[in-house]
């Protein structure tokens, strides 16, 4: 009896933590600001699996000026599902395919090279788009982290001259 309880709860636990995940998907969706109509929230807010990346694939269909933007909330809020969101997304908005590759690999940098080629797979006629997106994201995320580190450090040497000049200069005439 005990296993069976413990079981059960253990499976419930499992089940909650998708729905909450899945929640999750659906208001990061919501704050983009996209419309979504009431069957298409429904549908988002209960998929599991490969049904999230229909769902989403969906709303992009349905909203194809807004692709990046849905594609990027849903990666936020479903990292490990990435690969399958922009396959999804892409052979729904095959146009859209470089800003949808730019904005997933923006959001989750660590899955660049299987959203790459998720993306090229549904979309083999827009390989050379989204392998150029591709490489502009990785570097834009590579820059910002290099960007970040180098004005850190090109900040603390002029803060410092800067400082110690200056001070010398206010000093002398006065």
């Amino acid at each position: 009896m005990r296993k069976t309880l413990t079981t059960l709860t253990l499976a419930m636990a499992l089940a909650s933590s998708q729905a909450f995940a899945d929640q999750a998907t659906l208001a990061a969706v919501q704050a983009t600001g996209v419309q979504l109509t009431e069957a298409q929230a429904q549908a988002l807010a209960v998929a599991q699996g490969d049904a999230l990346a229909q769902a989403v694939a969906a709303i992009v269909a349905a909203n194809p000026e807004a692709a990046a933007s849905i594609v990027a909330a849903a990666v936020a809020a479903a990292p490990a599902q990435a690969a399958s969101i922009v396959s999804a997304a892409v052979s729904a908005a095959p146009a859209q395919a470089a800003a949808i590759v730019t904005a997933a690999i923006n959001t989750a940098p660590a899955e660049a090279s299987a959203i790459t080629n998720a993306a090229v797979a549904a979309a083999p006629a827009q390989a050379a788009a989204i392998n150029a997106a591709a490489s502009v994201a990785g570097t834009a995320v590579a820059g910002v982290t290099a960007g970040s580190t180098s004005t850190v450090s090109a900040n603390s040497p002029a803060t410092s001259g800067g400082s110690g000049g200056g001070g010398s200069s206010s000093a002398s005439p006065n």
